[in-house]
C-alpha cells in the first residue's frame, strides 16, 4: 500500500483531537501523529521520540491551497509573556471547513492505511455547541426570514463574543470555527446563516 503523505496524517490527527471546534497545540498534534505513525514522525537517531518539526512542516503543507487549505494556524514561538516583553505568537491549529469535510470523507481510508480503528470525536459535545447558536435570537430571526435577513454588527459581535471593531482576521476565525462545526455536524441551515453573517461583515453594514 502506498505510504500516506504526512499532510494527510496530520489532518486526520487534528480531526481526532477535535480540531473541528478547538485549536490544538503543535506538540499535542505531534504526539498524536507519533502514536498513529511513529515511523513517519520520529527522530532519525532516536526513533522513540516524536519530531515536532516534521509535524509543523506537514501542518504547513496541509494549510496550502494545493492540498485544499485543510488547516489554519501556526506554531508559536514562546510559552508565555515575560515582564516587559511582547506576547509571543500563540501556538494552535484548527481544521477549516474544507478540512472537516476532507477528514469526514477520508477518515476511514486513512485509518485503514494506518491500522487505526477510526474513532470519531465526541459528537454530542459539538451538537451542544451548535444548539446554543441555534437558540440565539439572531439565528431564530434568520429562520423566520432567511431571504431578507440582515443582522446588526453589534448583535453579531455579542453572539460571536467578539469586539465590534475586531480585525477581519479575528472575525474570520470566529465564524470559521462555527463553519467547521456546522460542516462536521452537517447543518446546512447554520452554514447558510453564517454566509449571511459574512456578507454583512463584508458590506460593513449592520
Amino acid at each position: 500500500m502506498e505510504k500516506l503523505a504526512n499532510w494527510k496524517i496530520v489532518t486526520y490527527a487534528l480531526y481526532l483531537l477535535d480540531g473541528a471546534t478547538i485549536p490544538a497545540h503543535t506538540e499535542d498534534i505531534a504526539l498524536k501523529c507519533f502514536e498513529l505513525a511513529p515511523g513517519s514522525f520520529s527522530w532519525v537517531k532516536h526513533p522513540s521520540y516524536p519530531d515536532k518539526d516534521i509535524v509543523r512542516v506537514a501542518l504547513t503543507d496541509a494549510a496550502k491551497s494545493k492540498h485544499g487549505a485543510l488547516v489554519t494556524g501556526r506554531s508559536g514561538t514562546g510559552r508565555g509573556r515575560g515582564a516587559g516583553k511582547a506576547s509571543p505568537a500563540m501556538d494552535g491549529w484548527q481544521l477549516t471547513e474544507a478540512g472537516v469535510r476532507w477528514a469526514v470523507g477520508n477518515r476511514t481510508a486513512v485509518a485503514d492505511a494506518l491500522g487505526d480503528d477510526a474513532p470519531s470525536p465526541h459528537r454530542q459535545a459539538d451538537l451542544k455547541k451548535l444548539a446554543k447558536l441555534r437558540r440565539h435570537e439572531v439565528f431564530q430571526r434568520f429562520l423566520d426570514h432567511p431571504q431578507g435577513f440582515a443582522p446588526q454588527l453589534g448583535e453579531l459581535a455579542e453572539m460571536m463574543r467578539c469586539r465590534v471593531d475586531a480585525s477581519a482576521h479575528t472575525w474570520g476565525k470566529r465564524i470559521g470555527t462555527f463553519r467547521a462545526l456546522a460542516a462536521f455536524c452537517k447543518d446546512g441551515e447554520v452554514l447558510d446563516f453564517l454566509s449571511q453573517c459574512e456578507a454583512t461583515l463584508e458590506d460593513g453594514t449592520g
